[in-house]
């Protein structure tokens, strides 16, 4: 067990009691598993038809930044 863990162990048993709930549950919420968004989850960013009718504006990024876009 390591030095961080031990003492982690120490402070948990030296709390009182009316703490016990409330660090209990934070230590639940960080213990969870973590929601990991999918592939998809941001797939509706740049799905639209451009004013031009394109929908290939992501891929033609670097082409789009070399005619000057977003530039004054």
């Amino acid at each position: 067990m390591s030095e961080s863990r031990d003492e982690l162990h120490h402070l948990i048993d030296s709390l009182p009691e009316e703490q016990i709930e409330q660090v209990l549950s934070e230590v639940r919420r960080r213990t969870q598993p973590r929601q990991v968004p999918s592939d998809k989850a941001f797939a509706w960013i740049g799905a639209g038809v451009a004013n031009n009718g394109r929908t290939d504006n992501a891929t033609r990024a670097d082409e789009l930044l070399a005619g000057g876009f977003g530039r004054d």
